[in-house]
């Protein structure tokens, strides 16, 4: 298993999962700079260091989350046969390294919520050590700088993910932000493609074609495929993973259905990925139709009845503005 990534699909669309050197010291001298009062400047100084800088991380997929659970101590995790954690500790302890921007940006991804739930249990310890990793080079300034990641699919999506590294500074600092949207591991959104299968069959059409996005960068075939066929732990992560996304969007039925396509001799990606994304797909469609873009795109496709090419040029830059997949917005804040 790479040292270099982390092992979880989910987390690496490179999810291998995850992923801040002693530049970050810059941050340090950048906040403690004696100049006087917080200058409108410090936050994107601190932002540029950020992405500019590189730290080692590790988590422990032994670690118990906020609410005492663990995913080694799941029932959805296979323990490799001769790889006890107590035997090998190394083998569920990822070391990773990143800008601390796109840690920080992977921690949001992999502390995903569907449906106000998160089904992946070591969210909380990627977000933690990215916190700590981040601090540990901050030379005394922990309180100093305070980052916020959030990735939302889509406007109002049901699907999200957040984290933060430092601490929220209180209402009477003197506070300098600056805020930024950053391209992810998740790209490649077809807008085109969306406003076809809305076309075709309105928003369940559209649905289909964004959940299919979201699973196949969750989930990118070939990395996975190689996963599943693996006897290390990555193939108990991925098949974690699989398993407890399939809980949260459709339940055990298919959950069942999943894992009968990522156990075996022939494990068999595809067709996971295609009963994830339909189970999802009913999800943002239902969200969907309680967003303005639903009208939007219907008075669309009214004013080009039987056009396509015109309907898909009118209906892009809505569908632009609509799904956000492959951004995450970060907002830092610097305080002296």
């Amino acid at each position: 298993m790479s040292r270099d990534r982390a092992i979880s699909t989910v987390m690496d669309v490179s999810l291998a999962l995850l992923i801040v050197s002693a530049t970050v010291l810059m941050i340090g001298i950048f906040l403690h700079s004696d100049d006087g009062s917080i200058d409108g400047d410090r936050a994107d100084r601190a932002y540029q260091t950020l992405s500019g800088s590189t730290v080692t991380i590790s988590y422990d997929m032994t670690r118990e989350n906020e609410s005492g659970h663990a995913p080694i101590e799941s029932e959805h995790f296979d323990q490799p046969e001769g790889l006890e954690p107590d035997e090998t500790p190394e083998l569920y302890t990822v070391t990773v390294y990143d800008a601390a921007t796109a840690l920080l940006v992977e921690a949001a991804l992999v502390n995903v919520e569907y449906d106000g739930r998160q089904p992946l249990a070591y969210g909380d310890e990627v977000e933690r050590s990215v916190d700590a990793g981040t601090r540990g080079q901050l030379v005394g300034a922990d309180d100093s700088i305070y980052a916020v990641a959030t990735w939302e699919p889509y406007a109002n999506s049901t699907i999200n993910g957040s984290a933060t590294i430092g601490d929220r500074p209180p209402r009477s600092a003197d506070i300098s932000s600056t805020s930024a949207t950053v391209s992810t591991r998740l790209s490649g959104v077809d807008h085109e493609a969306i406003a076809e299968g809305y076309y075709a069959t309105g928003v369940d059409g559209a649905a289909a074609e964004i959940a299919a996005l979201i699973v196949d960068a969750l989930f990118p075939v070939a990395q996975t495929q190689y996963t599943l066929e693996s006897t290390l732990t990555e193939n108990s992560i991925t098949k974690y993973d699989y398993r407890k996304l399939a809980l949260a969007f459709g339940g055990e039925d298919l959950e069942d259905d999943v894992d009968d396509e990522i156990t075996g001799t022939n494990p068999n990606t595809e067709n996971a990925n295609e009963l994830l994304a339909d189970a999802l797909a009913e999800t943002i469609a239902e969200d969907m139709r309680d967003d303005p873009v639903r009208d939007d795109l219907e008075r669309t496709r009214r004013a080009n009845r039987g056009d396509l090419e015109g309907f898909t040029q009118d209906a892009e830059p809505l569908l632009e503005g609509y799904v956000a997949v492959e951004t995450v917005d970060i907002t830092v804040q610097a305080t002296e």
